[in-house]
């Protein structure tokens, strides 16, 4: 089954431990009102990019394919405590 969708959206919850790394996490993404996209861009390749604000820099990549970009944010995020709980096409 081929996925059409060429953004999704990542939806972020913290886990009670979370911590905020130098201030790099915007808490608008736990409310709603920030959203991170996961888009496929003309070139075939898939990059990050929030509603508002810059982009991490871990996150500051292209990707091959959407499980890479996935996985590459799983493993920033998991790293500050904070799941990715569902994902939006």
């Amino acid at each position: 089954m081929v996925n059409a969708t060429k953004d999704k959206i990542l939806i972020l919850a913290p886990r009670a431990n979370s911590k905020d790394v130098l201030g790099l996490i915007d808490k608008r993404l736990f409310t709603g009102a920030n959203k991170l996209h996961a888009v496929l861009e003309n070139n075939g390749l898939w990059s990050f990019h929030y509603d508002y604000g810059i982009m991490n820099e871990p996150l500051k990549q292209k990707f091959t394919s959407f499980s890479m970009a996935l996985k590459t944010a799983k493993l920033y995020f998991d790293k500050r405590n904070i799941d990715i709980k569902d994902i939006i096409d």
